[in-house]
């Protein structure tokens, strides 16, 4: 079983260019995904009354087509069968019955007190979700390898407490900010064929400090992000544009 749900994109939610912030379309994701499962047994205050919450740990995007201001895509939703630890869901963004982007995510659950990953059997007692194989698209998963001393730019941020939801993390939709901070413009048109994927690797909470390590003056295609948090890796990024973009 899938839902949808329209958007408008306002100017608040665009680039200069005028198309999308890739940001902004996480969080009609992050809407979406929200509105499917709250309409279950597992909706976000029913797991927080047991201090569980569903938190994304990767995100693999594909926009085919721009999205720009005022469109009003269609955020359609799927949530597919548990791999392991993690909850696979799928998404697929429509304008005018156009497919013009998909991504493919994965969630796992978190003990909010000892902020540990849970096996989903913790929840079996409460409910499922209504899993579902409609319009599948494939999203590449592209493995890297990163050298981070090869990574010659630089940035240092500080968690701050407008970054924080009711998770009390840092929401998921920031990171991509983060990541497209390091890219730059680079004199980009046009989004389509641009795929990104972002690795959660571990929460970054109030006043964190992030390390992030960004490929720097791309004359290529392909960038890469690394964002340290203290020893820990908080999160790694790969985005990669058509070269004649």
């Amino acid at each position: 079983m899938s839902i949808s749900i329209k958007m408008t994109v306002e100017s608040y939610d665009v680039q200069p260019n005028g198309n999308i912030k890739i940001s902004s379309l996480l969080k009609y994701f992050q809407k979406a995904a929200g509105d499917d499962v709250n309409r279950t047994s597992l909706g976000y205050f029913t797991l927080a009354d047991m201090n569980i919450a569903f938190v994304l740990t990767k995100i693999n995007l594909k926009i085919y087509k721009d999205i720009k201001i005022y469109d009003e895509p269609v955020i359609i939703t799927h949530p597919r069968k548990t791999r392991g630890a993690s909850f696979p869901r799928d998404f697929i963004v429509k304008v005018n019955d156009e497919v013009v982007a998909v991504a493919r995510s994965m969630w796992v659950l978190i003990d909010l007190e000892k902020r540990c990953i849970l096996r989903p059997s913790v929840i079996d007692n409460v409910g499922s979700l209504d899993i579902s194989d409609d319009d599948l698209y494939e999203v590449d998963d592209i493995r890297r390898n990163i050298d981070v001393n090869s990574l010659l730019g630089t940035d240092v941020l500080k968690v701050a407490f407008s970054h924080l939801d009711m998770n009390r993390h840092l929401n998921n939709t920031f990171y991509s900010d983060f990541v497209f901070n390091c890219i730059g413009d680079h004199d980009r048109n046009s989004d389509a064929g641009m795929y990104m994927q972002i690795n959660y690797k571990s929460e970054a909470l109030l006043g964190d400090t992030l390390t992030l390590h960004f490929t720097k003056d791309c004359v290529g295609s392909e960038y890469d992000v690394v964002a340290n948090n203290g020893d820990k890796t908080c999160f790694t990024a790969f985005v990669s544009f058509p070269k004649n973009n």
